[in-house]
Order: C-alpha cells, then structure tokens, then sequence
C-alpha cells in the first residue's frame, strides 16, 4: 500500500479506531499535505471521545485545527522520526484554529496513535 492511499487510509482507520477512549475530547482536523505522490492532499481525522473515529480523503467544512505540512515532514512525523511538536516548532507544521486543542488536548491522543501506526507503516510504500 502506497502512503495515502484508499488502502492506507482504511488500515488506518481500523488500527486507530482501537485506542482506548477520552470522554469527551471531541475534535475534527483537517491535515493539507503538500508534494505527496498524488499532489497536495487533505486529509481529515475525526476524533471522538478521544479515539479516531475515521481518516478520510478530502476537506472538513469547519475543522476544529487545520494542519498543513509537507510530505516529507509528514513522512518523518509518521515514522516517529520527528514529532509533530518538534514539526511545529521548527515551523515544517503550521495549526490554524484551536492551537491548545492540537497542541495539548490532543497530544496523547496523537502520540498513542502514531504507536498504533507503526504497523500499518511497516507496510506502507513511501
């Protein structure tokens, strides 16, 4: 499987959809990628009570946080070469919208998610 492709985003769906739950950490984000194989990308990630309900193709009409990254820092980030703190300091991850949600609130959330990814990115063509 190819890096966000429909097959990746489907082994995604289903690895993250296992993480145990937060009541009540709802969010919606929206990630534009830049220089993926298939051009600039967007990807949206909805998180309910904590857990990643769907990874999807396309644009959220009102994100909660838009995240735009390049591909190659995107790689980096999900590999766990890089974290998305490290990306957004550094200024490769920009956050527009609710910065303490990404930033705090969903910090575990993202950090437990990458954990689950692992093996779906063992397999993932880059």
């Amino acid at each position: 499987m190819q890096l966000f492709d429909d097959e990746w985003l489907a082994a995604s769906s289903q690895a993250l959809g296992e993480l145990p739950k937060v009541a009540g950490l709802d969010a919606v984000v929206s990630y534009a990628i830049s220089g993926t194989p298939f051009g600039r990308l967007t990807l949206t990630v909805a998180v309910v009570d904590g857990v990643v309900g769907s990874v999807t193709s396309g644009k959220a009409t009102d994100p909660d946080v838009a995240i735009t990254v390049a591909y190659q820092d995107a790689v980096a980030i999900l590999s766990g070469n890089m974290s998305g703190e490290a990306a957004y300091m550094n200024g490769a991850l920009k956050v527009e919208g609710n910065y303490s949600l990404w930033l705090l609130h969903l910090r575990q959330v993202r950090q437990v998610a990458l954990k689950a990814l692992a093996p779906v990115m063992a397999q993932t063509q880059i």
